[in-house]
């Protein structure tokens, strides 16, 4: 099959995955305080977002604006020139306006077979099913062979956030704009369990290095219990000085650390850790 993927910018994965899997993103849109609009993605397989992170972070009032259909025509009539089929993936959970944008554009594209397939994944769960939905892709045979293996990863990959955004399991990108989340030195941490699109909150407080002993210990029982052949880190803010110590429990797995995308940085605030794993 020579086929190109098409995600939106909230799959984390690395810049170096795009070459190597034929991926191409969509990029958001920020509106700041003051009207203007900045473009994430600049050109077909060049994103900006760090720059746009710190943005966010300057301006609490900036506005997350969502991939249009407009945008998912022209990178399917793109991609159409060179490619026989394409595989766009995407969330109706956590992203449902981009989710729902994707399958509008699909129908006004005729020039090249489109899939638009779900998956609940996001932040550093996500990165994990782009990289090794991507890797199935290029010797799958037919398209029922992709979604079957997309099924399975979503009920197989797991993660464990930590972040001050106490309604996480209430999360989702529900129309075309998003504000983010507010979070003060007196709001209290949350630590979630996301299985299989479900959360769980395993517990709340202030002390954030009871936390990270707390995610060190549930890494170590799933490792032990499971040996976790793939993990993906996404933090920001105070948890960077941490990561070291969690990485050292999966030294022996593939381990990626990667960006935060502008999704999870809108969803969970300055200060997160966000741990994927697959066994």
């Amino acid at each position: 099959m020579n086929t190109a993927i098409v995600i939106d910018t909230s799959r984390e994965i690395p810049s170096k995955w795009y070459g190597l899997y034929n991926i191409f993103p969509v990029g958001y849109i920020i509106e700041d305080s003051s009207g203007e609009k900045h473009i994430e993605q600049t050109q077909i397989q060049s994103v900006r977002t760090p720059d746009l992170v710190e943005l966010v972070c300057a301006d609490r009032k900036s506005k997350l604006l969502a991939p249009s259909i407009k945008d998912f025509v022209e990178l399917y009539t793109y991609l159409s020139e060179n490619y026989d089929s394409i595989i766009s993936l995407h969330s109706s959970n956590i992203t449902p306006a981009v989710f729902e944008n994707a399958l509008v554009a699909k129908k006004l594209v005729s020039e090249v077979i489109i899939d638009v397939i779900d998956s609940h994944t996001f932040g550093a769960s996500s990165g994990i099913f782009i990289e090794e939905l991507a890797k199935f892709i290029i010797e799958a045979r037919n398209i029922n062979e992709i979604r079957k293996e997309a099924i399975s990863l979503n009920k197989h990959i797991s993660s464990i956030i930590l972040s001050k955004n106490d309604q996480l399991d209430t999360i989702g990108l529900r129309k075309g704009s998003w504000y983010s989340v507010l979070t003060t030195s007196l709001r209290p941490y949350v630590l979630y369990q996301e299985i299989q699109g479900n959360w769980e909150t395993l517990k709340r407080g202030r002390n954030f290095n009871s936390f990270v002993n707390e995610i060190i210990k549930r890494i170590e029982i799933v490792n032990k219990a499971k040996e976790i052949k793939t993990a993906y880190i996404t933090h920001h803010g105070v948890f960077s000085k941490n990561i070291k110590k969690i990485m050292k429990i999966v030294s022996n797995s593939n381990v990626v650390e990667t960006n935060p995308s502008l999704v999870t940085h809108y969803l969970l605030g300055k200060n997160y850790l966000d741990f994927a794993f697959l066994c």
